[in-house]
């Protein structure tokens, strides 16, 4: 009978190829929604967001009234039924039946009238920065000319990832 013994070597070589899963750390964000959650408000063409509800402990009745005003409503805890283990719903007060987390609760609004404001104030913008530069151009004199070479660009950072 021959006995044939597994040298160290052979172990440990089966160790080094066992698969090593690589964890990432990420910060907490309070403001996550969940990717499923967003996909189906998409498709129905509407957009989530925070709306701030407290200030300083007390209640922003001003904030609240002027996204109320722009079309905000509340996300009831009926529409997003997965976020229930992450966000608390309000059980009494004005915002009670409210999807919250702090002082923040989460808030619909129909896609298009998210880019109808996002254009609005984009062109404002626009026109303010024209409006600099023109006055900027009319005090130019021809013994110290003003010439501008800026550009304008916008940086976004990195597109966040989330595990699946």
């Amino acid at each position: 009978m021959t006995r044939i013994e597994e040298s160290r070597n052979s172990k440990s070589r089966e160790n080094e190829t066992r698969e090593e899963t690589e964890y990432v750390f990420e910060e907490p964000n309070a403001t996550h929604i969940p990717r499923g959650v967003e996909e189906r408000f998409n498709q129905q063409d509407i957009s989530l967001g925070w709306l701030r509800i407290l200030l300083n402990g007390q209640d922003d009745y001003q904030e609240i009234g002027k996204k109320q005003s722009q079309g905000w409503e509340f996300v009831t805890p009926e529409e997003v039924p997965e976020m229930g283990s992450t966000s608390v719903v309000r059980e009494e007060g004005r915002y009670a039946g409210v999807v919250s987390r702090g002082d923040i609760a989460l808030g619909k609004i129909p896609t298009v009238k998210l880019e109808a404001k996002r254009r609005h104030y984009r062109t404002k913008a626009n026109d303010m920065l024209e409006a600099v530069n023109s006055q900027l151009m009319n005090s130019s004199n021809s013994k110290m000319p003003i010439s501008n070479n800026s550009k304008s660009r916008t940086f976004k950072g990195r597109t966040p990832t989330f595990q699946d």
